[in-house]
């Protein structure tokens, strides 16, 4: 007797849509309630790597305070920032970014229009160039059979070993084993995680023992306007569907 799924966030990868769809049931989720805070928070991994903000945190915890500072840091200003998906996120976090004055912003999404992305001040490329050209790459695609481990092996060694990967998007997007080697042997500068293969994140889990690398437990989304308005508009949702109506964001339609 079901009639509507609400899915109470963005991703839909864990409900079967096509069962769903033969049964006329409605698949509903919620985009849009956390792009600002998504953004931010991708924005806040990254600077935190580029500033190595944890190092700093913990040499001063621990009484140094650094007159001489021997990790690699660079400037903001003049870099190039690669965006993997330019949904509303990845286009958030690039409107954010303009003001750290990047000499290039590198966009790849199949299904992203090139007009967009160049009316924006980006470059529509190939997954190739993103990786051996950009100084910073940020994840925000959905996860598919296309994209899961799109950071693999392979594609972290056309990254610089100045490069500083960020991904607030799906934890599957990363093959983690392949990350964490190349961060451990400097082959990648450093990574800002939010999201993980296997949540919650174990404690003896590779990356959780890495300096060069900023956690946090799929906390992006969160901001107290982003509960309000998610849970208001999953509720008008069900209002909809319950009153005779379909929904507004409704997923697999038929």
């Amino acid at each position: 007797r079901c009639k509507a799924i609400v899915r109470y966030g963005v991703g839909v990868d864990n409900i079967d849509l096509e069962h769903a769809r033969k049964r006329r049931v409605y698949v509903a989720n919620i985009p849009g309630y956390g792009t600002e805070e998504v953004s931010d928070h991708a924005a806040a991994l990254l600077l935190s790597c580029i500033r190595r903000l944890r190092t700093r945190d913990d040499n001063l915890r621990q009484g140094r305070f650094e007159t001489d500072i021997q990790e690699p840091i660079f400037r903001t200003t003049g870099k190039t920032l690669g965006l993997i998906g330019y949904g509303q996120i990845g286009r958030a976090l690039h409107r954010k970014w303009k003001g750290f004055l990047p000499q290039r912003v590198l966009v790849f999404d199949p299904y992203a229009q090139p007009e967009v992305i160049g009316e924006n001040g980006a470059e529509t490329v190939e997954l190739d160039t993103l990786f051996t050209e950009s100084d910073y790459i940020s994840l925000h695609a959905p996860l598919t059979p296309q994209t899961r481990h799109i950071i693999n092996a392979a594609n972290l060694g056309k990254m610089k070993p100045t490069a500083i990967l960020v991904n607030t998007a799906r934890g599957d997007l990363i093959d983690e084993k392949a990350l964490a080697k190349a961060l451990s042997e400097g082959r990648v500068a450093a990574a800002g995680l939010d999201v993980f293969e296997q949540e919650p994140l174990s404690l003896d889990h590779p990356l959780i023992r890495l300096p060069n690398v900023v956690l946090s437990g799929h906390v992006g989304w969160y901001s107290k306007d982003a509960v309000r308005e998610l849970q208001t508009r999953g509720a008008q949702e069900i209002v909809r569907v319950l009153s005779g109506g379909v929904p507004q964001c409704w997923v697999n339609r038929w």
